[in-house]
């Protein structure tokens, strides 16, 4: 399937070294609106939003705000934090910036741990963008939402 115009300017900008070292799409060569819309077919089947991921995970990396680079106890949950100076902006050019911060969530009954940036939350949220397969901070929504213990999603297993 050939890609749009609108996608395929989206995807330079998603490039390595264009707006972050790594770019968002690692090895991902379909279309930026195929990932989307596949990762929230996943989210259909288990009935469960990207809103409602997002907004999970934000509560989690309030909750370790006050202990930046300290562990915090959040409920379910530790989480640790860096921050770094500046910002990072929205591929989507929104207009959106988020804090160049790093959140590392560990469940404290299963011991697995996932992490996240404050622009993958906004991605994600806004945008039912998980990043390309291979992308360094890509999440599969099905692994997010059974860590995040979302209704609907409590069964699933993953590594």
């Amino acid at each position: 399937m050939k890609e749009n115009p609108k996608d395929a300017l989206l995807r330079v900008d998603m490039e390595a070294g264009r707006l972050i070292k790594d770019g968002f799409l690692g090895e991902d060569r379909r279309p930026v609106s195929d990932i989307i819309s596949q990762d929230l077919d996943t989210l259909a089947g288990l009935q469960v939003s990207h809103v409602e991921l997002g907004r999970a995970m934000r509560r989690l990396t309030r909750g370790g705000m006050d202990a930046i680079g300290e562990e915090a106890d959040v409920g379910d949950y530790l989480v640790k934090m860096e921050e770094y100076m500046g910002w990072l902006g929205c591929p989507f050019k929104d207009g959106r910036r988020a804090a160049k911060r790093n959140t590392w969530v560990k469940d404290k009954a299963s011991g697995k741990e996932m992490r996240w940036t404050d622009l993958t939350i906004h991605l994600i949220e806004a945008h039912a963008f998980f990043q390309g397969r291979g992308s360094a901070f890509r999440l599969e929504p099905e692994a997010l939402a059974a860590f995040l213990k979302l209704p609907g999603a409590e069964t699933t297993d993953f590594e």
